[in-house]
């Protein structure tokens, strides 16, 4: 019996295995968009999605159904082509009436509607869809749809075709074939769905930095700001890269359109998208390039770098201040700018504390993050100018934070594995060489006052003011080390 035991369990393995070893292949036909649809065909094998497949959808309270209102013409075959009847679940999902079970061929058209709807609960349609006058903006998941199982990671090759109109292209973050139009996803089939496309007559510029292709995809009126965008990029990258030692993705696209509504961009698993507002130069890169540098630095704090519950403290605190030290260091922008930029921050963290009288630690803002943005950003922010200079007051300015990211991204990032508060505690410990637990306890997990006047005033800069009316200024005659701490930090 034993034996029998381990040789069906043997062949359940080597089943699931070779069912999530088929190609999925999605086929996109865009030749249609004149008609206000966009064309799907899919081979979705469900085998141990019990029948059932899915997309993901965003719901609001005047449209439930979220982008699963815009499926149109489904229809299910077997590979006998033989059409299958199906059931709508909601929530997008669906269920294939069918005794057996293996792999159907998923046909569907989607209209091209979305901007008739209000995205603002998901982030806005830079995180679903919209169209412009050079072509069509998706994200995987207002796309495809999927096998509904529990780990869609395990669903290793992945393809999608475009049938586009002439003069048009596709720019995605996949890995591009021989084949015209043709790409194959990277890694699972999670990268279909949390990635974004732009389709049309647009413009594309790629550059590489290092091992990093970057593609980017531009709208007519943001190609002329091309060199803007690749002289914030390049030197972002190029020093996260070295902050965290290593680098996530060989691909990144990011797509760029021009709106009457800025949007605070959508950062995806190796791509980003961004809608900005008015001109783009060096007097506004203080708004659109803090968003863009922020999202990109999300690809090594927050899709490489994952918690594994919600850390959004570190995840968004950590990487808001990374993005206003490196936008320093880079010169991208000054310190003038920099002193406004962090006095912001600080008003945010008044605001929550002082007149919202929010009184919830910062570990637990992030349990609803639209609620307590201003701590989850402002505090978290606050958090990590801490331990910055908890770590070079321990170590005499030898280490700092660019060493924790460093080694949370070696032992967390590149191994995969999720890490929790009390890991980054520990890494704290070793990189200052000092017990550190009093510290997240106090700011962390706790609700004791950031000592922001103290922390400013070890790099030598002076904080005046109450609440929401806050100012930054050099300290008279500061001391070497708070010279020295300064210039660590913002490279000036």
């Amino acid at each position: 019996m034993k034996n029998v035991f381990f040789l069906l369990f043997g062949l359940l393995i080597s089943i699931n295995a070779n069912s999530q070893n088929n190609i999925l292949q999605y086929q996109l036909d865009f030749t249609k968009q004149h008609q206000n649809l966009l064309h799907i065909k899919s081979n979705l094998d469900l085998t141990q999605a019990k029948n059932r497949f899915f997309m993901i959808t965003h719901g609001s309270e005047k449209n439930p159904e979220g982008e699963a209102k815009f499926i149109k013409n489904l229809t299910v075959k077997n590979t006998k082509g033989q059409k299958q009847e199906i059931k709508y679940l909601g929530e997008g999902t669906w269920e294939v009436q069918s005794k057996t079970s293996g792999i159907f061929n998923v046909d569907y058209d989607i209209a091209l509607e979305h901007n008739t709807e209000n995205w603002d609960h998901c982030g806005g349609v830079d995180e679903v869809a919209y169209k412009t006058p050079e072509g069509l903006f998706f994200t995987g998941y207002s796309l495809f749809m999927a096998p509904d199982v529990a780990s869609l990671g395990d669903f290793k090759n992945v393809t999608v075709a475009f049938t586009l109109p002439k003069n048009w292209k596709a720019s995605t973050p996949w890995i591009k074939t021989p084949k015209r139009n043709h790409f194959i996803v990277n890694d699972d089939l999670r990268f279909l769905l949390n990635n974004c496309i732009f389709v049309g007559t647009h413009h594309e510029k790629e550059i590489k930095i290092g091992d990093f292709e970057l593609l980017f995809a531009l709208g007519k009126t943001m190609q002329p700001s091309e060199k803007d965008f690749i002289e914030l990029m390049q030197p972002i990258i190029e020093s996260t890269t070295k902050v965290f030692k290593g680098s996530p993705k060989k691909k990144y696209l990011i797509v760029v359109n021009e709106n009457n509504v800025m949007t605070d961009g959508g950062a995806f698993r190796n791509s980003f998208s961004q809608i900005i507002k008015g001109k783009v130069n060096k007097n506004s890169r203080t708004n659109w390039g803090h968003i863009m540098a922020h999202e990109t630095i999300h690809l090594w704090n927050g899709h490489t770098l994952t918690p594994k519950e919600q850390e959004e403290w570190f995840k968004e605190g950590f990487t808001d201040y990374l993005t206003n030290i490196l936008l320093t260091r880079n010169k991208i922008i000054d310190e003038a700018t920099f002193y406004k930029r962090f006095e912001n921050v600080i008003t945010k963290y008044n605001i929550a504390r002082d007149l919202m009288q929010n009184k919830t630690s910062i570990q637990q803002s992030g349990n609803n993050k639209d609620q307590n943005r201003y701590l989850v950003y402002g505090g978290g922010e606050l958090v990590a100018l801490g331990l910055d200079i908890e770590i070079r007051k321990a170590t005499n300015n030898q280490k700092n934070l660019d060493d924790l990211f460093a080694m949370m991204y070696e032992e967390f990032g590149k191994t995969n594995i999720r890490y929790e508060l009390k890991d980054i505690i520990v890494i704290s410990n070793k990189v200052s060489g000092k017990n550190l637990q009093w510290f997240f306890d106090d700011y962390v997990t706790g609700i004791k006052r950031i000592p922001v006047v103290e922390y400013l005033a070890e790099m030598g800069l002076q904080l005046d003011g109450y609440l929401e009316d806050v100012y930054i200024t050099p300290t008279e005659n500061p001391s070497y080390q708070q010279l020295q701490f300064k210039k660590g930090i913002l490279g000036i």
